[in-house]
């Protein structure tokens, strides 16, 4: 038996799908843009949490706040592309600092359980938002066209539709990139997600262990 405590990841697991809900339901709303950044932030003190470590909770508080602190400044005193950029620019830290704290719990335990799947969902989970925002940042700094049928670069719900899709390499095409930075982005998403899938959750599945099995 494991004597230290398993990592609990439902919570991180569940503020990442409230987050996608929240970009879903609320879109272009200017409210939205500091509360995704704050839900995301909380995700953040929860990975740092679940690692155990007090440094990472002391940087990830840190980092936390400063990106609150950027999106708010961004929507109050700047025009709708600054503050896309900005924003999505500390969302893309965020998300990072969050995979980061979760992929070195993962890695650190020994037997791999429904918490480590959690955690692995939820690592996916961020890494399609991290591009989302990714490609928000660039079209923000482009303008469009940047995605066909997305208007403009304050649109959260459409790229992080657009996001999930080439993540998944599902591809609809519905939209699709419209310029070489897009394009770039696009084929870095796809190659990353199937790697994702193909490396590590076949690791994580390969060193699964039911609950009471040593």
């Amino acid at each position: 038996m494991d004597r230290a405590r398993p990592p609990r990841f439902g919570a991180l697991l569940a503020s990442i799908v409230v987050l996608y809900i929240l970009i879903i339901a609320l879109g272009r709303s200017t409210v939205a843009v500091p509360l995704r950044v704050l839900v995301l932030a909380a995700a953040l003190m929860l990975a740092a949490r679940v690692a155990g470590r007090r440094d990472q909770s002391r940087a990830a508080l840190a980092v936390a706040l400063a990106a609150i602190v950027l999106s708010v400044v961004a929507v109050t005193a700047g025009g709708d592309r600054l503050a896309t950029g900005l924003t999505s620019a500390a969302t893309v830290t965020l998300a990072c600092a969050t995979i980061a704290a979760t992929a070195q719990t993962v890695v650190r335990r020994d037997r791999v359980d429904i918490q480590a799947v959690a955690g692995a969902l939820a690592t996916y989970l961020l890494l399609a938002l991290v591009f989302s925002n990714l490609h928000q940042l660039i079209a923000a700094i482009l303008g469009n066209p940047y995605l066909t049928n997305v208007d403009r670069a304050d649109d959260a719900s459409a790229f992080l539709y657009f996001s999930v899709i080439t993540l998944t390499t599902v591809g609809y095409g519905d939209i699709v990139p419209a310029s070489n930075a897009a394009r770039a982005i696009a084929v870095a998403e796809a190659i990353t997600g199937q790697l994702y899938l193909v490396s590590v959750v076949a690791a994580v599945v390969a060193r699964w262990r039911p609950r009471g099995q040593a």
